[in-house]
């Protein structure tokens, strides 16, 4: 009796055992077959792809952005896009015109593609949108077009992704949708992409089929935005302008009366003018036009003119130190800012010119 209790004993521990050691090669199996799927078929499909995209933009890898979107390809197409569809929402153009500024946009597309190529990259690397600088053609206006506009119309700046969907496969080619929303005006849209499998197996979006059918989406939406805005602050902008130009009127009449010199007994009346009435102007109009309620897609017009009210009260500021020190520094400083003013100016008045423009055309469904 005692040997077969010692045997069953033996026995049961050997397929406990043999139980365990089943488990273990179970579980090894798994994780080795886990193994093997991630690293040999899931960092090969479009699904890996998008969530590295996603995950690169998290962390400010710029390198792994542009492994995972062939901007080249990307930007070219998006670029004829956009370009027809701007000449498309301009209705005061004649067929012969537009036909000279599309070939307008062509001939400056090179540099206009570097330009948004580089503002990409800088964005995935820092997550801020800043604009070109130093010698770069798509600086300010030096190409004939303003960039900053430019980059606004096409709204990268102002769309945000929700989620990504299913993925149909064909040979070394994938198409998908990502749904994304406008946050200006919180239009979402299903953004159809192309994919492309690179040598090495990794994929890489190269094409937003249906971007122009997106900018024909929000554009109306943003527009209603902007034409309640335009309406809501007419009179604000229609008194504080001329407000501004009879003093600016003044202002030139003292200098031509001081025959150009903004010293000695001209400064006096040149700087009590600038403190007492322009500044004091341009505070009050700013603080009417905080108090009017700003849509959501009017909220760029509305940052533009608050920039431009900035950029004036900087300027003047600094003429009212270069009257009063006689510093041509300041006077220089002055100079540029309200060269950056005016730029703003001519911006806010092309979205004042494209939204009347727009409200004429038959709406987009």
């Amino acid at each position: 009796m005692k040997r077969r209790s010692i045997k069953s004993r033996v026995e049961q521990r050997r397929r406990q055992q043999k139980r365990e050691f089943l488990l273990v090669m179970a579980g090894f199996t798994l994780l080795l077959g886990g193994w093997l799927w991630y690293h040999f078929i899931y960092i090969r499909t479009p699904e890996y792809a998008m969530r590295q995209i996603t995950q690169a933009f998290s962390v400010r890898d710029a390198a792994k952005v542009e492994r995972y979107i062939d901007f080249d390809r990307v930007l070219d197409a998006a670029y004829d896009d956009l370009t027809d569809d701007l000449l498309y929402y301009d209705a005061a153009l004649t067929d012969e015109t537009r036909k000279r500024y599309a070939t307008f946009y062509d001939v400056i597309k090179p540099q206009m593609l570097h330009g948004l190529k580089d503002t990409l990259h800088r964005f995935a690397a820092t997550g801020e949108w800043l604009l070109p600088d130093g010698a770069d053609l798509t600086k300010g206006r030096q190409l004939g077009i303003d960039f900053e506009r430019f980059l606004e119309r096409s709204q990268l700046r102002n769309t945000e992704v929700l989620r990504t969907g299913a993925f149909h496969l064909q040979n070394r080619q994938a198409t998908g949708q990502v749904e994304l929303r406008d946050r200006h005006s919180q239009t979402e849209f299903s953004m159809v992409i192309s994919l492309e499998q690179a040598k090495d197996g990794h994929w890489q979006i190269i094409r937003l089929e249906n971007y122009r059918q997106y900018l024909d989406t929000i554009a109306p939406r943003q527009n209603q935005d902007i034409a309640d805005y335009i309406a809501a602050t007419r009179d604000v902008i229609l008194t504080g302008n001329e407000e501004l130009e009879n003093l600016q009127d003044r202002f030139q009449q003292l200098t031509r009366s001081a025959g150009g010199q903004l010293s000695g007994s001209a400064a006096k009346p040149l700087g009590e003018l600038i403190r007492s009435d322009i500044l004091p102007l341009l505070k009050k109009r700013q603080a009417r036009l905080d108090e009017v309620p700003v849509p959501l897609g009017a909220q760029y017009l509305a940052n533009q003119r608050h920039l431009s009210t900035d950029l004036a009260i900087a300027a003047w500021q600094h003429y009212l130190k270069a009257i009063e020190t006689g510093s041509y520094e300041e006077f220089n400083i002055a100079e540029t800012l309200k060269k950056q003013e005016v730029e703003t100016d001519l911006r806010i008045k092309d979205i004042i010119r494209h939204n009347t423009v727009s409200q004429a055309l038959p709406e987009i469904p």
